[in-house]
């Protein structure tokens, strides 16, 4: 921001007029002249105070760039929460349904939800890494279909019938096969070996 001083010059102008006239004839004695008053002489006008120049904002330090093996690490660790995640709702919807003639519609959808949650964490850890070069499309790539994944997910918690659960499962499995293709992928270009696909 750029900021301007204003000068202000106070100029006072005294004007003094004295005249005489002279008498051709004698005058009684001559009334003293008077004397004009002073003028009090102008006040300076006050010196303006410089307004200090605005202090530059400090521009922030970039983040260093992470290397390739922080990049996996991070990876491996948004990785590591969602397939414990997967694996402790998997063990529950066990529990709920041993025993059961059948297994309802209530608790596969309690799976669903339970899973769903576990992919938002996901993708969540995924978009905080700081990806570049090369491996930026590959993550969005995979971002994209863990998206996917838990819309339909979301779909599979809201069913109102089998059908509608299967339909979505059915979609689910597909969009599945093209997310563990990404990851691979991205696994392969962090130097990690690659994931088995079920």
């Amino acid at each position: 921001m750029h900021r301007s001083l204003a000068a202000v010059t106070l100029v006072a102008v005294l004007l003094i007029a004295c005249g005489g006239q002279v008498a051709s004839t004698p005058t009684p004695e001559a009334t003293p002249e008077a004397t004009p008053t002073p003028t009090p002489e102008a006040t300076p006008a006050p010196t303006p105070t410089p307004t200090p120049e605005a202090t530059p904002a400090s521009t922030p330090t970039p983040a260093p760039t992470p290397t390739v093996k922080e990049l996996a690490t991070a990876y491996l660790k948004a990785a590591a929460t969602f397939n414990k995640a997967t694996d402790k709702a998997v063990t529950a919807w066990e529990k709920s349904v041993w025993g059961k003639s059948t297994v309802t519609l209530t608790d596969n959808r309690h799976l669903a939800k339970s899973y769903a949650a576990a992919e938002l964490t996901f993708i969540r850890a995924v978009q905080k890494i700081p990806w570049y070069g090369d491996f930026k499309p590959i993550a969005r790539r995979l971002l994209t279909y863990a998206n996917q994944e838990y819309v339909l997910l979301r779909d599979a918690m809201y069913a109102t019938a089998w059908l509608d659960f299967y339909g979505t499962m059915a979609d689910l499995e597909k969009v599945s096969d093209k997310r563990a293709g990404a990851s691979n992928e991205l696994r392969i270009a962090l130097g990690l070996p690659p994931a088995p696909i079920k």
